[in-house]
C-alpha cells in the first residue's frame, strides 16, 4: 500500500448528453448542448442544519478575464492539474475548440497554449499523464469528433477519429463528451473512452493506435468517463463504464442504461463485438453519471457508485443514486430529489477513515441539492439545498478540520458545505454580470506556495468563458491528496474514478530460501524471476513522482518501492516505517537500503542527505558537503552498523562501521557510476558503471563485466548473490547479465515496457 501523497495531477470528467435540465432558480430550462447564460443572481446558498460551521477566508489569486468565445464558452469540461513545463497548471477546454493551460502560481498561459483544432467543441474533461493531455472532441451538437492527445508544448501528439460501426449498424462520426481515462491496460499505458457513436475505444497512450479487442460495441451513446481499477485483486485493471440504452432489437435489450465491467482486452478472441464483459447491470433509466470505484460497501468491500439520467419518463430509477458490487449486483439504490447525472465523489466527510458517497442533483424547479450517503446501505446522512442546479460533480478537501468538506459547483458560483453536517461554510461567487456559472467540477490543488487552491472554470453572464483561481492562506496543500479526498472530477488527473481497491493479496513468507531477483520500473511496475513472489505494484497508481529504486525483505516475503520524493510503497511483509513523501527535500531521493532485520530502511538523496526510518540508525551524511558529483546509491554494511554512499564519479563516503576500501573518484571513467553493492561477508564492495564496467575494492572479487559489450540499454543497478560469489547487472530495458555464481532466471529485455527499469534486488 502506498503511503506517500498521491500525484498532484488529477482526473476530470465527462458529462451528460443534451438532455434539457433546469439551469438555475428563476431561469428557463437549459439544454446541456447549449449554454445560454441569463442575468446574474445572488450568491449560492446552502441549507444549514444543526450547528454553525467554520468559515474560511478564500482569496482570489488570479483571474483570466473573459475569453473571446461568446456563445461557445467553457461548459462541461472540468479543469485538471498537469505538469506541462515543470510547473503545475490547470487545463480546460471550451466550445470554440480551445484547450487552455494556465500556471497555478499566477494564471499566466503555458508557452504554446492554448491548443486549437479547427473549432471542434470540447465538452470532455481533459486527463493527463506525464506532460501529455488527453481530451475528447465534439459534442451532441457537433459530431465530427475524436480522441486527441496534446504534448506539453501545446502541439498535437495524435488524433484518433471514431472508427466506423460494424455491419449491420450505420456508420457514425460522433462526438466524444466522455473523458479519456488513463491506466495500464494490456501491459502498457493506455487511454480508454466512449463516444456518442455507440463505440468504446482503448488506445495506446503514446501513439493513439487502437488496441486489439476494440472498438467495442456499446449499442448506444456513452456520456460517462470510464473508471479504471483492479476490482478483483489480481493485479489486472478492469474498465468500468456507464451507458445509455434505447430499446434495441439488435441486442434484445429494453430501454434504460448499463453499468458494465469490461475486460481490458475488450472483445478480443470472443467472436462478438460486445464480448469481453465480466458483468453488466441494466437499469431502467439511462446511466449518464461517470462511475466512482472504492471500498465503501459494508465490510470495506469494493463498490461502484453511479447516477442515472432522465431520458425515459416514468422510469422507476430516475433520480436515483445506485451502487453495485464488483459482480454488477445491486447493493443499494437511493432516490434523491433531482437528476443524478453528475458523477458521485467518494469522500471521508465524517473523518472516521471510511468512505461516504456525495452527490449533487438538478431539481425540476431549477434549484439543486447535495446529499451525503452512507456507503454501506445508501442511507442519507445529510441533505443540503442549493439555490441553483448542481450539474458539475462535487469535489472535496480537508481545509484543516480533519475531514473532507464538499465543494459544490452550481450555475451561480460555488458553495462549500461542511462534510459532517452539510452546513454552508462559505461561497465563492461575485454577484452581477461577472458571476461565474459552472457546469463543471472545481479543481482543488496543492499550490506552488504550499496552500490549498481552487480553480473554477465556467462562463459569465456575457456567455463568455472564464477561469478563476482562489487560495486559502495558511492552509496545508499537502492534505489535498490525502486518503479520503476527491480533489477533482473523477478523482485524479488520469480520470480513473478510483478511490482505492485492495489490490493483489499479500504474499506469504517463503518456506524455502528465495532464489532469483525482482526488478522495478519507474512507474512502480514489478517483475519477478526465480521463486520470488509478486506481492503488488504501483503500475496502475498515479504517482506524485516516479519510482527510483526497490529493496527486498530479508525473508523474501515482500519488498519496498521508493519514489523520487521519498514516498514508500510497501508490499507483502515489507513494513511501512515512514517516508519523506510529505517533506520538502533539498534534492530528490535516489535510493534506499533496508536494515538487517527488515524493520527499517535508509533513504538517500542526491546531495547525500540520509533519512532513517524504523530501526535504521543515523551515522552521518554528506548533506552539508559540497560534492563533485551527486550521490547515486547507498549500501549498508552486513551488520547494519553503517552504510556507504557512492557518487556518480565513484567517490565513496563511509559512515558508521562502513570502511573505506577505495574509490574511482580520481579515475577517468568511460561511463558514470550508477550503483554499488557490498560484499555480503563484509570487507569490500563493487561499483558498477552505466556501461557495465565493474570496479572491485577490498574483499570484493572480479567475476566479469559488460564493459566491452555493446549494450542495448545502459546498466542501472548491481545486486550480489547472498554468498558473495557473484553478482547480477541489470539494464534499463530489464536485460540481466550474470557473473560468478549468479544464475539467469529471465529478463524483460524482449518485453515492451511502459517505463524503464530503475532498480533491482537479488536473493540467492
Amino acid at each position: 500500500m502506498a503511503h506517500s501523497a498521491p500525484s498532484s495531477i488529477r482526473p476530470v470528467r465527462a458529462r451528460q448528453p443534451s438532455r434539457r435540465l433546469p439551469r438555475r432558480a428563476g431561469a428557463g430550462l437549459l439544454a446541456l448542448g447549449l449554454v445560454i447564460p441569463g442575468a446574474a443572481v445572488s450568491a449560492v446558498a446552502g441549507t444549514p442544519t444543526a450547528s454553525a460551521a467554520p468559515s474560511f477566508n478564500f482569496q482570489l489569486a488570479w483571474s483570466t478575464g473573459e475569453f473571446n468565445d461568446t456563445g461557445s464558452p467553457i461548459a462541461l469540461s472540468s479543469p485538471v492539474v498537469a505538469n506541462l513545463d515543470g510547473t503545475p497548471s490547470a487545463v480546460v477546454g471550451d466550445r470554440t475548440g480551445n484547450l487552455y493551460a494556465f500556471h497555478l502560481r499566477d494564471g499566466s498561459p503555458v508557452a504554446g497554449w492554448p491548443y486549437q483544432d479547427g473549432g471542434i467543441p470540447i465538452d470532455s474533461p481533459p486527463s493527463t499523464y506525464g506532460s501529455t493531455v488527453y481530451v475528447g472532441e465534439g459534442n451532441a451538437a457537433v459530431n465530427n469528433g475524436g480522441y486527441l492527445a496534446v504534448n506539453g508544448n501545446g502541439t498535437r501528439r495524435w488524433l484518433t477519429t471514431i472508427p466506423q460501426l460494424p455491419a449491420p449498424l450505420p456508420s457514425s462520426n460522433a462526438g466524444v463528451i466522455s473523458g479519456m481515462s488513463v491506466g495500464t491496460l494490456q501491459g502498457a499505458t493506455s487511454v480508454v473512452s466512449g463516444s456518442e457513436g455507440q463505440l468504446e475505444d482503448e488506445m495506446d497512450a503514446n501513439s493513439g493506435a487502437v488496441r486489439p479487442g476494440f472498438p467495442w460495441l456499446a449499442t448506444d451513446s456513452n456520456f460517462t468517463t470510464p473508471a479504471i481499477a483492479d476490482l478483483y485483486g489480481d493485479g489486472q485493471n478492469e474498465i468500468i463504464e456507464g451507458g445509455d440504452q434505447t430499446g434495441n432489437p439488435y441486442t434484445g435489450t429494453p430501454n434504460g442504461g448499463h453499468l458494465r465491467i469490461m475486460h481490458q482486452t475488450g472483445n478480443q478472441g470472443t467472436g462478438s463485438q460486445m464480448g469481453g464483459l465480466y458483468c453488466d447491470y441494466h437499469a431502467n433509466q439511462t446511466v449518464q453519471s461517470s462511475p466512482a470505484v472504492g471500498m465503501f460497501l459494508g465490510g470495506n468491500q469494493v463498490g461502484i457508485a453511479f447516477g442515472t439520467g432522465g431520458s425515459f419518463p416514468g422510469a422507476s430509477q430516475t433520480d436515483q443514486l445506485l451502487a453495485t458490487n464488483n459482480k454488477c449486483q445491486l447493493a443499494w439504490g437511493t432516490t434523491l430529489d433531482g437528476l443524478t447525472t453528475s458523477s458521485p465523489a467518494l469522500v471521508d466527510a465524517l473523518g472516521n477513515g471510511g468512505l461516504q458517497v456525495a452527490e449533487g442533483t438538478v431539481r425540476s424547479d431549477g434549484h439543486g441539492s447535495v446529499y451525503l450517503l452512507n456507503g454501506s446501505d445508501g442511507a442519507v446522512i445529510w441533505h443540503a439545498s442549493t439555490a441553483n442546479a448542481v450539474i458539475g460533480s462535487v469535489t472535496s478537501a480537508d481545509f484543516g478540520e480533519g475531514y473532507q468538506d464538499i465543494v459544490v459547483p452550481t450555475t451561480d458560483g460555488v458553495v462549500i458545505l461542511d462534510g459532517r453536517t452539510g452546513n454552508q461554510v462559505t461561497t465563492l461567487s461575485v454577484t452581477g454580470p461577472d458571476t461565474l456559472l459552472l457546469q463543471s467540477s472545481v479543481l482543488i490543488t496543492d499550490d506552488p506556495n504550499g496552500a490549498i487552491g481552487l480553480t473554477l472554470a465556467g462562463y459569465t453572464g456575457n456567455n463568455r468563458g472564464k477561469v478563476e483561481h482562489y487560495t486559502l492562506p495558511g492552509s496545508n496543500g499537502a492534505s489535498v491528496n490525502e486518503a479520503g479526498a476527491w480533489p477533482e472530477f473523477h478523482h485524479d488527473p488520469q480520470l480513473t474514478g478510483n478511490a482505492g481497491t485492495p489490490g493483489p493479496p499479500h504474499c506469504t513468507i517463503p518456506t524455502v530460501a528465495p532464489v532469483g531477483y525482482e526488478m522495478a520500473a519507474s512507474d512502480g511496475g514489478v517483475f519477478n524471476f526465480g521463486n520470488t513472489q509478486f506481492c503488488g505494484s504501483t503500475g496502475n497508481v498515479a504517482l506524485n513522482q516516479p519510482v527510483v529504486g526497490t529493496a527486498g525483505t530479508p525473508d523474501g516475503g515482500g519488498y519496498w518501492l521508493v519514489a523520487r520524493d521519498g514516498g514508500i510503497f510497501d508490499f507483502g511483509d515489507a513494513g511501512f516505517y515512514g517516508s519523506t513523501g510529505n517533506i520538502r527535500l533539498n534534492q530528490p531521493i535516489v535510493g534506499m537500503a533496508p536494515t538487517q532485520s527488515g524493520r527499517g530502511y535508509w533513504l538517500v538523496a542526491s546531495d547525500g542527505g540520509v533519512f532513517t526510518f524504523g530501526d535504521a540508525k543515523f551515522y552521518g551524511s554528506t548533506g552539508n558537503i559540497r560534492l563533485n558529483q551527486p550521490v547515486v546509491g547507498v549500501a549498508s554494511t552486513p551488520d547494519g552498523g553503517g552504510y556507504w554512499l557512492v557518487a556518480r564519479d565513484g567517490g565513496i563516503f563511509g559512515f558508521g562501521d562502513a570502511g573505506f576500501y577505495g574509490s574511482t573518484g580520481n579515475v577517468r571513467l568511460n561511463q558514470p557510476i550508477v550503483g554499488m553493492a557490498a560484499v555480503p561477508g563484509g570487507g569490500g564492495y563493487w561499483l558498477a558503471a552505466a556501461d557495465g564496467g565493474i570496479f572491485q575494492f577490498g574483499s570484493a572479487k572480479f567475476y566479469g563485466s559488460t564493459g566491452n559489450i555493446h549494450l542495448n540499454k545502459p546498466v542501472l543497478a548491481i545486486a550480489p548473490v547472498r554468498e558473495g560469489g557473484g553478482y547480477w547487472l541489470f539494464a534499463s530495458d530489464g536485460g540481466v547479465f550474470t557473473f560468478g555464481d549468479a544464475k539467469f532466471y529471465g529478463s524483460t529485455g524482449n518485453v515492451h515496457l511502459n517505463q524503464p527499469i530503475v532498480g533491482a534486488a537479488g536473493y540467492n
